[in-house]
């Protein structure tokens, strides 16, 4: 039998060889297939044999990857959906490749991860044991907290893009139509953050707000990142 990821094929030798990529000998899976030859293979395969070649590997004449399209056909789609597997995790047979994917969802075998891996818990197990270790996990006692903190930094960094927003809008402005002494693009400032003294054309991301008030570039990265 032939493994492929969380499943085995049955009865292999019975599978028709037109249903079969000429390129793994596995029967076909998002089967593309040759505009100018028409040879089919798994999408998988042809994508990672044009890495190495542009040609078709069955024939050998010219193609890239814009020369396929996606098998439509419902028979030939129908036949590979009713080939039979073996699931790998708990070996129960005769599912039909079409219906895996909603057998894995709720395989008793199935490793789950904990909910809260996100939060950095490396826990894995079966579905049945999932209810205990949340129950236990540290992690998910205090994720609602984590959560609303997170909320909250969210919210916060939401209100300083839009104070920093308008800020650059004000400065922009006050630094077109500034009339103060010692402001020209050769003049220098103060910064009133930091203290920092810095020349005006060169640090081009400063803030200034009449009358004398700057925030040089270092500042304005720091406090609105």
């Amino acid at each position: 039998m032939t493994t492929t990821n969380n499943y085995e094929y049955m009865n292999e030798s019975s599978i028709h060889e037109d249903l079969l990529c000429p390129l793994c000998t596995d029967p076909l899976v998002e089967p593309l297939c040759a505009n100018k030859c028409g040879h089919t293979f798994c999408r998988v395969c042809i994508t990672n044999s044009f890495y190495t070649m542009s040609t078709c590997p069955v024939c050998r004449c010219d193609l890239t990857l814009e020369d396929f399209h996606t098998v439509n056909i419902r028979p030939l789609l129908n036949q590979l959906n009713q080939l039979l597997v073996k699931c790998q995790l708990c070996s129960q047979n005769n599912i039909q490749r079409g219906n895996l994917k909603d057998h894995i969802e709720k395989c008793s075998q199935r490793q789950l991860l904990c909910p809260a891996a996100n939060l950095k818990c490396d826990w894995t197990g079966k579905q049945d044991e999932v209810a205990d270790h949340v129950n236990n996990c540290l992690l998910m006692k205090v994720r609602p907290l984590i959560n609303e903190l997170n909320a909250q930094v969210k919210q916060q960094s939401d209100q300083i893009h839009f104070l920093s927003t308008i800020l650059k809008k004000i400065s922009s402005n006050h630094t077109t139509a500034c009339k103060e002494i010692g402001y020209g693009r050769r003049g220098t400032a103060l910064c009133d953050v930091c203290g920092k003294k810095y020349t005006l054309n060169e640090d081009k991301q400063r803030l200034h707000f009449c009358p004398q008030t700057d925030i040089c570039s270092d500042c304005v990265t720091k406090y609105f990142p």
